[in-house]
């Protein structure tokens, strides 16, 4: 074989060489590669991650390319806002012209509502138009105490407070709050109503209790002693003057009762009950005792249960929360069958951002967690109320903290402040009040339809 021969052999194997090794890098590149996304050369060689049913049928659509657009923010954007049947919490709504009584909205939730931030707001919105008078639930101790701006509360150390992290000895139990307090003689719990509150009339105390015993109640200047009995299931002490009084104390004289809160309830209307609980996930619940949820259900009247969790849960990256799925199921469940006469709601969390190089964005897992509450509550058929889409979607934290005025978030890009909190409650008391139109419309309908006699 000649020289030229070989040298030409030579260059075409170099170029074959060359063409494949290009070919193969190519192959790398997505056919419609987008300058605003980094490319992975291995993304092939990586395992491929499952999107869950509710993100994979968004994509199936064929509307979008999961190429230019992550699947997590299309989501955030274009989720449902809300479903589900708020009948009998609208049906006691509407009744409350004709047979007055009190209807209590309890609301669970973790961090996003301590200190009474966003129950607050949406309390003063309900009493406005539906009518009532206090606070409803308040617990006896509280580490939030001197950050609740809703009342003035004190309380010595003569309690024994108990909750989901720090379990009570064998014959005490939880209260549906997740708290129970024991007191020992000398306990005191001391109350004040704030400027905007109004006075108190009328309060209810939550106890069980192994012996008899005696409580000194404090009010208008001057002290009672009311006596409870032993009781192995719960019981309600009724605390009330003559008049109507703007602080209240207790003072523990003999027994040692297991508290599980008080009710401030003052006559016919509607009463949003704080149960918070940091860091809770809402799993824990599903832990209380159903003749304890049947107690609050019945004796406070509970028409709507929220349950405002998840922020403890949604993490960088993790992608799947089956697990939490599975576990959470079982407290909707534990609500739905002891609060028959309610409606459940599942509220979404909300935006949070991570940082991102330089900038905050939003957690890229918050959207694809929002779907599973969507799906959860469908399947469950509860109903469900996106507080992320709600917010604004997307990088609304980011604006929450650094350009709305008054911030309406702290610097973790987690947690509401004050004005923030008001606003989520505005935006919930106006889902709510726009389907109670709806519903209202239907019903008059439905009162003018021949043959009905209208009340």
């Amino acid at each position: 074989m000649s020289f030229v021969m070989k040298n030409r052999l030579s260059e075409a194997l170099l170029i074959l060489v060359t063409s494949a090794i290009l070919l193969t890098v190519l192959s790398f590149f997505p056919f419609h590669y987008s300058i605003f996304r980094s490319p992975d050369f291995l993304a092939d060689l990586k395992p491929q991650k499952q999107l869950p049913v509710w993100e994979k049928s968004v994509l199936d659509t064929g509307i979008i390319d999961s190429a230019f657009i992550e699947p997590q923010k299309l989501l955030a954007d274009s989720a449902i806002a809300s479903f589900g049947d708020l009948g009998v919490f609208f049906e006691s709504l509407y009744a409350l012209n004709n047979q007055p009584q009190p209807i209590h909205i309890a609301y669970f939730g973790d961090s996003m509502i301590e200190g009474d931030l966003l129950t607050m707001d949406l309390r003063k919105s309900m009493q406005d138009r539906f009518g009532g008078q206090g606070l409803g639930y308040m617990p006896m101790t509280s580490s939030t105490a001197a950050f609740r701006s809703s009342i003035s509360h004190h309380f010595n150390e003569d309690w024994t407070t108990y909750n989901f992290n720090n379990k009570p000895p064998d014959g005490t139990e939880l209260g549906w709050s997740g708290y129970t307090f024991n007191a020992s003689p000398g306990a005191t719990a001391e109350y004040k109503k704030t400027k905007n509150q109004d006075a108190f009339k009328h309060i209810e105390l939550f106890y069980k209790s192994n012996t008899p015993g005696t409580w000194e109640f404090n009010c208008n200047n001057h002290s009672q002693e009311i006596e409870f009995n032993a009781s192995d299931s719960l019981m309600t002490l009724t605390l009330e003057d003559s008049v109507p009084f703007r602080e209240m104390s207790l003072r523990l004289i003999e027994g040692t009762p297991s508290v599980m809160g008080l009710n401030f309830e003052n006559g016919p209307g509607v009463y949003v009950d704080n149960y918070s609980f940091r860091g809770n996930s809402g799993i824990p619940q599903s832990n209380i005792p159903d003749a304890t949820y049947r107690f609050v259900a019945e004796n406070m009247t509970c028409r709507l249960v929220v349950l405002h969790y998840g922020l403890n849960i949604v993490a960088h990256e993790v992608g799947d929360y089956s697990w939490y799925m599975h576990a959470f199921r079982k407290t909707i469940r534990k609500i739905k069958g002891n609060f028959p006469n309610a409606n459940i709601v599942i509220a979404s969390v909300g935006d949070k951002s991570y940082k991102s190089g330089q900038h905050y964005h939003t957690e890229p897992d918050i959207p694809l967690f929002v779907g599973m509450q969507a799906k959860l509550a469908r399947e469950e058929g509860v109903i469900f109320w996106n507080m992320y889409q709600a917010m604004g979607g997307y990088d609304t934290m980011k604006e929450w903290v650094e350009t709305e005025e008054p911030r309406k978030a702290a610097k973790d890009y987690t947690h509401f402040s004050h004005a923030g909190a008001a606003k989520v409650a505005s935006l919930f008391y106006s889902w709510l009040m726009k389907e109670y139109e709806l519903f209202l419309e239907k019903k008059l309908k439905e009162i003018a339809k021949p043959g009905l006699l209208i009340q």
